[in-house]
């Protein structure tokens, strides 16, 4: 994700590193992500008879399918890599994700809480299975975790094996 022309960061200050860091764009798409996730599941619960598990897993499906393409060509610069092999470690962890999304919604409905605020508490929970998951594991062909090597787009610390993108701390 590159920024409007004449706004780029200045190269190695900290809005720079800050702006180039997975993490910042993963959040930035998992926002989106769960935006649209939201919007389907409160459309599907207003106007179709469907049961909220129902609801939910369809919603889930869509925002994962729309997750899975913003994560490999924005925030974890995977474009590059293999898709099928990046498909093959993304369903293992979709799954995961989608049982405890299930489970957790599934729980907090049954303990009372509206269906929109336990989906949005299970998408919290999820957060961080699914950032470790995707930078250490689905678009790990990369340097640095899913950044494309001479890119300058990762600056995730230490392990960076690209020593031209180091900046002074």
């Amino acid at each position: 994700m590159t920024p409007p022309a004449g706004r780029e960061p200045r190269e190695g200050s900290r809005l720079s590193r800050v702006y180039r860091h997975s993490l910042t764009r993963f959040l930035v798409f998992s926002g989106i992500g769960l935006s649209f996730d939201l919007t389907v599941l409160a459309l599907l619960d207003t106007f179709t008879p469907l049961p909220y598990q129902a609801s939910v897993t369809i919603a889930f499906v869509l925002t994962y399918s729309l997750n899975f393409m913003l994560n490999r060509w924005f925030a974890f610069d995977a474009a590059h890599g293999r898709v099928a092999g990046q498909l093959g470690r993304f369903l293992p962890q979709v799954t995961a994700d989608y049982l405890l999304v299930v489970f957790g919604v599934t729980l907090l409905v049954e303990l009372g809480l509206p269906l929109l605020p336990a989906r949005v508490l299970s998408a919290f929970t999820n957060a961080v299975l699914d950032y470790c998951a995707y930078r250490w594991w689905t678009f790990r062909d990369g340097a640095g975790g899913g950044g494309v090597p001479g890119r300058g787009h990762e600056v995730d610390g230490p392990h960076d094996p690209d020593p031209r993108r180091t900046t002074p701390a």
